[in-house]
């Protein structure tokens, strides 16, 4: 068995080499990698830990396996904000206008996923 720092670094080395700003990792790549039989959500928490202070995101995915991209990449993205995009939603909630329950709605009806079929399995 890797420690977490020997599994971030050899996750850090694939992500370089791919040449890629974002890429997914399966989960039995991470297994493997790490030396591991189960992926625990303590080692899991610690490896996301380890990777940032490498300036990578761990993201685990919905759908299986976990989401890399670069840390540096974030801080060119637009800012998003709340006092433009949830005025109105916020000035709804406090007048019982809206509830928590319409905005679960929202997002379930036109997900943004990015559904780019590239899979990185060792």
């Amino acid at each position: 068995m890797r420690t977490v720092r020997e599994s971030a670094l050899l996750i850090a080395l694939l992500f370089k080499r791919s040449e890629k700003t974002r890429a997914r990792i399966s989960g039995l790549t991470v297994k493997k990698l790490s030396k591991r039989e189960r992926l625990k959500t303590a080692f899991v928490t610690n490896l996301t830990d380890e990777l940032d202070d490498l300036g990578i995101v761990l993201v685990e995915l919905d759908r299986g396996g976990f989401g890399l991209i670069y840390a540096h990449l974030l801080n060119g993205a637009p800012t998003v904000k709340a006092q433009t995009l949830l005025k109105n939603d916020l000035n709804d909630i406090k007048k019982h206008r809206k509830t928590f329950k319409d905005i679960e709605n929202e997002l379930s009806d036109g997900s943004n996923d990015d559904d780019d079929d590239n899979d990185d399995s060792f």
